[in-house]
């Protein structure tokens, strides 16, 4: 059952259902009084989270066709704060996306305004039949508009650094009892499992398994880009200590292991009994240890965590010794239950509200555009987070949960606004400490294709029952072009949009997502120009809008 949180919201999907393209992006503008009439911005929420659920392997959006639907559980401390766009929450806090995408907000209430003394933080968990289930931390420290790049591990057609194992039908199980030793392994052997006679294995409700067993791994390589971007949770994290007190930080991974076991009836092992199973992982010697700031070597000490796949968290379990053997280094774990294992060193240096964004470019374009980057260590390569950046003329923008104390860089892709490039000084950008005071600057370069124009958009609408209230909505949109899979996204604000880069003549297809239903409309442009201004509301959307 899903619960609305807002009673009163945008009215703007009314516009796109008769003029799919009209809710472009961005220019700000200031509510007034216009002699007897009140301009009003019906936008309550003002903090939205957009999901997108990306196929580690090929880059495409997972169901962009229609084809497929992620199952999405929001968890984690303020996960009661958490809405989808337009307020409504499920009972149980489970979503589906469409095409791909997901568009959630914060509720807009004082118990939730997000600020740096107090983020709202919570966790996005995805699970999809065929995909190793993972999530993402998400910490949210000022209003605005926040996007999440979550990528998913195909089991059939892993990306570079995951290796895959399947082997069905090994061992004998009565009772829960493993009759006899089984040793199961990753091509390659980059994981090996051993599960020794006599112990016990039950599901996640205690029931024994049965009979032979169907044996699923996948060892992530920590050193291939590919394979640390699909790290379940994020390298930027909230965790459970081997304590049990939480703690924020960042992963220096040395590699993880999925591990999932059924037998025939498709009962899945959780927890052992009587004893453990042995996980041996091989590591790359070009992994870094943070500890000793070098690459590392036999004898380095490395702590072991296991991961929640219905929380999205990671829990310290204990540590573990780098050995040499075979002429590879490798690291053994003892496990008491199932899910992913994690071999990694914790950085606990963060802010929650960081360094100060600037990007400047030598020629205006729409005042307000999305920023795409790859964040990286500079210490060992290794990517920490996906970042974006809503840019609105020469406004600041910040970083938010970010390490502290530690070099980084951004590789930055300009794919999604098509209308500039990065000047070569600023690809990437090296920061010092994301934490500082000292702003951070991006050079940018308009690049106007002359074959497109700016669209603009200008909206306002009343209702027979108020018609001293003029509404000018807000909302935003994802959108692409007919033949292109390259997704934009775009905004409204009250009442007016204006986007670049947009071919007369063409068609794009528009993405929303209004009142629990998803809107995949095309939209030939034929005109620069639109205009929408004293619209009348029907009837049934004024009640919506005033309970009239």
């Amino acid at each position: 059952m899903k619960t609305n949180k807002i009673t009163i919201y945008s009215v703007l999907a009314v516009f796109m259902l008769t003029a799919v393209f009209t809710g472009l992006s961005c220019k700000k503008l200031t509510n007034a009084t216009d002699g007897a009439k009140l301009i009003i911005d019906y936008n309550l929420i003002k903090t939205t989270i957009d999901v997108s659920l990306y196929d580690a392997k090929t880059g495409e959006l997972i169901g962009r066709e229609g084809d497929k639907n992620v199952r999405i559980t929001v968890t984690g401390s303020d996960k009661g704060g958490i809405i989808d766009a337009t307020g409504m929450q499920p009972a149980n806090q489970q979503y589906s996306t469409q095409r791909g995408m997901l568009g959630l907000a914060i509720v807009p209430d004082n118990q939730y305004a997000p600020t740096a003394m107090r983020p709202v933080a919570f966790n996005v968990v995805a699970s999809l039949d065929g995909y190793l289930a993972t999530s993402q931390h998400v910490s949210i420290s000022a209003p605005g508009k926040n996007f999440v790049r979550i990528n998913m591990v195909d089991i059939e057609n892993p990306p570079a650094g995951v290796t895959v194992g399947k082997q069905d039908g090994v061992g004998n199980v009565v009772g829960g009892s493993v009759l006899e030793t089984v040793t199961v392994s990753t091509p390659g052997s980059k994981a090996v499992l051993t599960l020794p006679a006599g112990v016990v294995l039950r599901d996640a409700d205690g029931n024994p398994l049965e009979g032979s067993l169907n044996v699923l791994m996948a060892h992530f390589d920590n050193t291939v880009d590919e394979a640390m971007a699909a790290f379940p949770g994020g390298a930027m994290s909230n965790v459970t200590r081997a304590d049990g007190t939480n703690s924020d930080g960042m992963f220096f991974s040395a590699g993880f292991v999925s591990i999932e076991i059924r037998d025939a009836a498709g009962r899945q092992a959780k927890t052992i009994e009587n004893g453990t199973l042995e996980l041996v992982s091989v590591v790359s010697p070009l992994t870094y240890n943070p500890e000793a700031q070098r690459n590392i070597l036999a004898g380095d000490a490395v702590p072991v965590w296991s991961f929640d796949e219905a929380t999205g968290m990671w829990t310290e379990e204990d540590g573990t010794t780098i050995v040499s053997s075979g002429g590879n280094l490798q690291m053994t774990a003892q496990l008491a239950h199932l899910s992913y294992f994690n071999f990694d060193w914790f950085w606990t240096e963060y802010c929650t509200y960081g360094a100060e964004f600037h990007f400047e470019l030598d020629n205006p374009v729409c005042d307000c555009f999305p920023m795409y980057g790859v964040m990286k260590r500079q210490s060992d390569n290794a990517i920490i987070k996906y970042v974006y950046f809503w840019v609105c003329g020469s406004d600041p923008v910040y970083t938010f949960y970010a390490p502290a104390n530690l070099p980084v860089y951004i590789e930055w892709d300009a794919s999604y606004s098509p209308a500039i490039t990065i000047d070569p000084g600023s690809q990437p950008t090296y920061i010092e400490n994301l934490c500082s005071s000292t702003p951070v600057t991006v050079i940018l370069h308009a690049n106007i294709d002359p074959q497109t124009t700016t669209v603009t958009a200008d909206i306002s609408a009343y209702c027979a029952s108020q018609p001293d209230v003029i509404i000018r909505p807000s909302f935003s949109v994802w959108f692409h072009k007919e033949g292109d899979w390259n997704w934009r996204y775009a905004s409204m604000t009250n009442g007016y949009a204006e986007i670049c880069g947009v071919e007369i003549g063409a068609t794009y297809y528009v993405f929303i997502y209004y009142n629990g239903s998803y809107y995949y409309e095309p939209f030939v442009v034929t005109q620069a120009s639109y205009e929408y201004i004293n619209y009348e509301l029907p009837a049934d959307v004024c009640s919506d809008v005033f309970g009239l």
